[in-house]
């Protein structure tokens, strides 16, 4: 009588086999993965003795892509920001041309002072649009309230309570009040109150204040932080001449010359007041491009910062692929030869399973 070999001790074999081919198979799962994704394991705890660099690196990995990420986005705000300063100041000098010739006998006739007037008129429509410059997702001289509008009401600036204000004392000019006049226009343009101030109620604040106002953006480690742009009605000290704001010192200077209709060389006080704002836009022009200038500084010390990141990613990256990367050609062998350990256990499976107690022994 022939005995099977399973009733006795080839249970024990096979045993051993099938716990030896679930190791080959999770082997195989492992492999399938360092094939598929490049990687040593799904898993940190699979990583073994280069547990301790993914930790390590991953997260620096991560800190310099949102540096990277940060600044690409005060990059773009710079630049949106520096294309509408460039506008700004374009304005401010074809108006300041205007105001030149409105000093001559000729440039300063009733037509061409209207005509001057007319595109004062337009440009304010037209300043108050660049200011509420936009980057999609907040507005860029806005400050920290990204979300607010800078001038509430761009198309209306030239029929504001400030400009009919302005205009009103501009009535009232004389051959001895041009400074007075002047000085009035200055100081209902610096005045915040709600009923005056064409800003948002978060500019609607002295210059100097306003300067603190810069919205900011995290770009380097210990605490390296940068503003993304200026604030539509920052400056400096104001005096009885200026608001102490570039942009309110211009957007005065326009509303007098949109309120000049009628007037001509022959007014009193007109050719006073004329070369008086334009010795005071000239000075508004130069600070505009200052403010620009700045703009372009702090985008070519992002450049460098970027730069620098950049290597330094490199570096982190190709550490943590020297510790995370699977050698794929390591691999294939190794798949080669798990397939044949494999093999080779169902086939000593399949004849144990045949043998007699004779065979066995």
């Amino acid at each position: 009588m022939s005995m099977s070999v399973g009733q006795y001790g080839a249970s024990g074999a096979e045993l051993i086999l099938n716990a030896g081919i679930k190791q080959i198979e999770a082997a195989q799962s492992d492999v399938a993965w360092q094939s598929s994704q490049g990687t040593i394991s799904s898993s940190i705890a699979g990583l073994g003795s280069n547990r301790q660099a993914a930790l390590t690196l991953s997260p620096k990995l991560s800190e310099l892509n949102s540096y990277q990420n940060n600044i690409s986005i005060v990059q773009n705000r710079l630049s949106l920001g520096s294309t509408a300063f460039t506008q700004i100041t374009d304005l401010a000098q074809s108006l300041n041309t205007m105001l030149l010739n409105m000093t001559s006998s000729e440039g300063g006739s009733t037509t061409a002072t209207n005509a001057a007037a007319d595109s004062a008129q337009k440009g304010l429509s037209t300043l108050g649009t660049i200011l509420n410059t936009s980057d999609g997702s907040s507005f860029l001289f806005a400050g920290h309230d990204t979300a607010a509008a800078p001038v509430t009401s761009p198309s209306g600036l030239s029929s504001s309570t400030l400009a009919q204000t302005i205009s009103k004392q501009l009535s009232g000019l004389t051959d001895t009040n041009s400074d007075t006049i002047f000085q009035q226009a200055t100081t209902a343009s610096a005045d915040n109150s709600t009923a005056m101030s064409v800003f948002s109620p978060a500019l609607s604040v002295s210059a100097d204040d306003a300067t603190t106002l810069r919205a900011t953006a995290v770009i380097g480690p210990n605490d390296n932080i940068i503003t993304t742009a200026p604030v539509a009605t920052e400056g400096g000290q104001a005096s009885a001449t200026s608001t102490g704001s570039p942009i309110r010192d211009l957007m005065r200077d326009m509303m007098l010359m949109s309120g000049m209709k009628g007037m001509s060389t022959t007014t009193p006080g007109f050719t006073k007041l004329v070369t008086q704002m334009h010795s005071s836009l000239s000075q508004t022009i130069n600070q505009l491009i200052d403010m620009n200038t700045s703009m372009g500084v702090t985008q070519n010390t992002l450049s460098r910062q970027k730069g620098i990141f950049s290597s330094v990613t490199l570096m982190v990256k190709t550490q943590l692929s020297n510790n995370l990367d699977a050698n794929l050609a390591e691999v294939a062998t190794r798949s080669s030869d798990l397939n044949l350990q494999l093999k080779a256990s169902f086939s000593l499976i399949a004849d144990t399973k045949n043998m007699s107690l004779a065979d066995y022994l």
